[in-house]
Parts: C-alpha cells; sequence; structure tokens
C-alpha cells in the first residue's frame, strides 16, 4: 500500500424493500404505524449509506406517496389490493429482505427463500369474530399462521399482543417479536393543553363496538344530563352502529358531538388539546396511539383496565372497569373534579408520552430487519 494514503474500507450494502401497499389503503391505526415508520425510516437513512431502501407500491399518483429523501419510491406491476401483494409485489424483489408492515405478505415469497419480516398487529379477528366478515376471517385464519411459521421474524406492537398470539400459536416464540408503536408523529413537539371553560370530554379511535363505543355512550349520555358535560367523538363508526347514533336522545343531542375520521394533524391536535379528560375504556387494544398522543397535548387520559393499555399507559393514566359503566363515569369525574389530580396526571402523561417515540420504534425495527 502507498504510504500516506488511508486504508480502503469496504462498504457492504444491504437491500431492503418495503412493501408500500399501505399508501392505497384508508388510514387506520394499521396504516398510521406504516406511514410513521417509513418517515422515521427515511430520516435514520441520512446516517446509514449502506443500507438502500426501495419503496415498491401498485399504481399510484405521485401526490399519495409522502416525500422521502432517501428511500426510492418505485410502482411496479398493473394490479392492486391483493393481488398486487402476491403476484406483482414478489417479482420485484431481488434478493433483498422484505418487510410488510400491516399484517400480510406474498406467499410466493414466505413459502420460498426470500428474507420476510412481517408486522402482524394483533389476531382481533379471532378474539371477535362477529365484527368480520366471513371472507375476512378465511383469509387471515389461513395467511397468519403461514407467517408466524415461515417469516424469518414476526414483529408485534406490545409485549401483552405477543403472549396473546402465543397462547394460539406458541411454535411463534422464537421469531415473534414485540416492538411498541411510537407517540406524536415524527415532527410534532408536545403541546401545551387550552380547554376551554365547558367540561369537555374526547374520545379518538373507531366507533366499534370492541371499542365500547355502546358504553362511551351511555356514559356521555349521562354526563351530559348530570353536569352538562359535552363529549366529543372522533373516529369512523363501524358497521351497524349508525343507528345507535341516530338514537342520541333529543335532550342531550346539543352535547354530543361526532366528528368522524379526522386525519388533518391540525384539527385533531386541537381536539387533544381542548379536552379535560380523554376517554379510552376499550375492551380490547395492542398498542394504541390516541391515549399516547392525547398525553403528549397535556390530557389526562382515562382508560380501561386492560393489559395492553396498562403496558402503554403505565401509572400516567387513570384505571377503570371498560364492562362498567357507573365505573367509568366515576373514574371521569374524578379527574374533573379534582384540579391536583388533573394536573398530577399531566405531568405523568408528558413523561409517558415522551418514552414512545417513532425514531425508537424504527431503530428497534432496523434491528430485527437487519438480522432476518
Amino acid at each position: 500500500m502507498v504510504e500516506g494514503r488511508a486504508k480502503e474500507r469496504k462498504v457492504i450494502t444491504i437491500e431492503l424493500v418495503i412493501n408500500g401497499r399501505f399508501l392505497t389503503q384508508s388510514v387506520t391505526g394499521v396504516q398510521r404505524y406504516a406511514r410513521e415508520l417509513l418517515g422515521a425510516f427515511d430520516a435514520l437513512l441520512d446516517t446509514r449509506p449502506e443500507l438502500k431502501v426501495r419503496l415498491l407500491t401498485p399504481p399510484i399518483a405521485a401526490g399519495e406517496v409522502p416525500a422521502l429523501r432517501n428511500i426510492r419510491h418505485e410502482v411496479v406491476g398493473r394490479r392492486r389490493g391483493h393481488g398486487w401483494e402476491q403476484l406483482d409485489l414478489p417479482r420485484h424483489l431481488g434478493g433483498a429482505t422484505l418487510f410488510c408492515l400491516t399484517n400480510t405478505a406474498p406467499l410466493r415469497s414466505l413459502l420460498g427463500r426470500g428474507k420476510v419480516v412481517v408486522t402482524v398487529h394483533d389476531l382481533s379477528y379471532r378474539y371477535f369474530p362477529e365484527a368480520y366478515s366471513r371472507g375476512f376471517k378465511l383469509f387471515y385464519n389461513f395467511m397468519v399462521p403461514i407467517i408466524l411459521r415461515r417469516a424469518r421474524r414476526v414483529i408485534t406492537v406490545s409485549q401483552s399482543e405477543r403472549r396473546a398470539m402465543l397462547e394460539h400459536y406458541p411454535f411463534a416464540a422464537a421469531r415473534l417479536v414485540a416492538i411498541q408503536n411510537g407517540g406524536l408523529p415524527v415532527g410534532i413537539e408536545q403541546q401545551a393543553p387550552d380547554p376551554p371553560e365547558r367540561e369537555t370530554v374526547l374520545y379518538v379511535g373507531s366507533l366499534s363496538k370492541r371499542k365500547n363505543f355502546p358504553g362511551l355512550l351511555e356514559v356521555a349520555i349521562r354526563m351530559a344530563r348530570r353536569r352538562g358535560a359535552r363529549f366529543v367523538f372522533v373516529g369512523g363508526v363501524a358497521k351497524g352502529l349508525n343507528a345507535t347514533i341516530a338514537a342520541v336522545p333529543d335532550d342531550v343531542k346539543d352535547h354530543i358531538r361526532f366528528l368522524g375520521q379526522v386525519n388533518d394533524w391540525d384539527r385533531l391536535l386541537a381536539a387533544y388539546r381542548s379536552a379535560h379528560c380523554f376517554l379510552f375504556p376499550s375492551f380490547y387494544e395492542a398498542s394504541p396511539l390516541p391515549p399516547i398522543e392525547a398525553m403528549g397535548c397535556g390530557c389526562p387520559v382515562v382508560a380501561g383496565d386492560i393489559p395492553s393499555l396498562r403496558e402503554r399507559c403505565d401509572a400516567a393514566a387513570r384505571y377503570c372497569d371498560p364492562g362498567d359503566v357507573d365505573a367509568i363515569v366515576a373514574a371521569v369525574e374524578e379527574v374533573l373534579d379534582t384540579p391536583g389530580l388533573r394536573e398530577r396526571m399531566r405531568t405523568a402523561g408528558y413523561a409517558q408520552a415522551d418514552r414512545y417515540s417513532w425514531t425508537t420504534c424504527a431503530e428497534a425495527t432496523l434491528d430485527v430487519l437487519l438480522k432476518a
């Protein structure tokens, strides 16, 4: 070697492919996870030149793809939906590791020699079969066991969900990893609360039975009548519950607002900041985003006493039995009527929200991908 010449360091290129089908889907919690993780990955690559990451999608308008600095977007194939994922996507992977973020993956890659990592968020179709169509249940009961047997690694979103999955599929223990979701979106800092004089209670999430919407509505009606509290519901309406909303009694209709699905972050942050209490008495969750988002906006959280919410919120929330409307009302009224408790919960909530970031989630996920 010539004296004075720096020794050249060989850089080994690592190729990853992200299954971008989620960009063509409606945005629920699963798609929020995928979109936030995509952005966090792109930022991490600023300091990881050895990683070459491609985002493959079905045909999609350029404006529907988030701005990316380091991840290269490619449209492949002509199909959409499951057909694209199963038939078009596998033909464009080369030798790259494939990361599928939304519960499904191409069978060809799983059953062949491809390196595949899949996030399976939960098994809610098994826990609440009445909430899903027959076709949906047939597909997932077929697909998920194959993923759990054949993927190099499977990520789920909490330790409590990992334990629940292993009750059904104990053979997956060696490849199933739990990584908690992030919190507020990348680039959004913690917010100061600004609630109005009128007592306001907020719920964000799908309006479904497994999220305890009928119980939530009963709480809203009781508290509107007892103390004139206002309730704000943000989220899409599950099939069959429109009639329940239409049947809200006339004497409380002015106290209960349904905003529908809100994807605009300025509006959502305003809703969190304007609430005196965030109520989330769900019967089932895996790693919910709204309670941590509420905490990051200085809003005290009352949550259902279930394992995943205990894991996610720890000591920063006030817990209640989600099946007992009286207990839910009592927990919310305790928060509303005790300024010192609200302030302590606000402080604890900020600290709890600070534990979660999409950058941390992306770093842990990338570590799994690189070891697949």
